[in-house]
């Protein structure tokens, strides 16, 4: 009685872990089909979008701490995904003609400045979750690359804003945010 019931437990358990995966790999590809739509797609962009379907795979499989973590970044990751396109077809009245060749200064910043802010949230809300550490490389490494699926399109220089703006907002979000006193 007590191994048929734990079977069922351990296959729901397991279910629960595939299922976590698979939805991870579902948003990933979502994700990328609404970044190439925005963006022009790069041989860079298409890298980022593999890496972002593995990586919410793996930590949608592995569950707790590591999926929320990861779920957290890719809402952290949208705004650097999509406010440099918007900050470029203001600035170049319509979408970057440049993009492919290097981006412009404007849209650099604007990945710098966004990924700052949700790095800063991000770090904030790691020192809340019960499982911390996990919790915030999940979400920044997410982060980033949902970012990137966006800047990358726009070449290496908003790239490095992604990722720049991203550990220096979640650095200064980690330091910042309160932390419960040991008792």
């Amino acid at each position: 009685m007590h191994e048929h019931a734990f079977s069922k437990a351990r296959a729901a358990y397991e279910r629960d872990h595939v299922l976590g995966g698979v939805r991870g790999v579902l948003l990933a590809a979502g994700l990328a089909a609404l970044a190439f739509t925005l963006h022009t797609r790069t041989t860079g962009a298409v890298a980022m979008a593999a890496v972002l379907a593995a990586t919410l795979g793996a930590l949608g499989w592995r569950g707790g701490a590591w999926r929320r973590g990861a779920f957290a970044g890719v809402l952290a990751g949208v705004p650097p995904m999509i406010v440099p396109i918007a900050v470029a077809a203001l600035s170049h009245s319509g979408h970057c003609t440049a993009c492919g060749a290097g981006p412009s200064w404007v849209c650099t910043i604007a990945c710098f400045g966004t990924s700052g802010i949700v790095g800063t949230l991000v770090g904030a809300s790691a020192t809340t979750d019960r499982a911390p550490h996990s919790f915030a490389i999940a979400a920044t490494a997410t982060a980033a690359v949902t970012g990137l699926l966006g800047c990358a399109a726009m070449g290496f220089g908003g790239a490095l804003g992604v990722v720049a703006g991203l550990v220096a907002g979640g650095v200064t979000g980690w330091f910042a945010a309160p932390r419960a006193e040991a008792s």
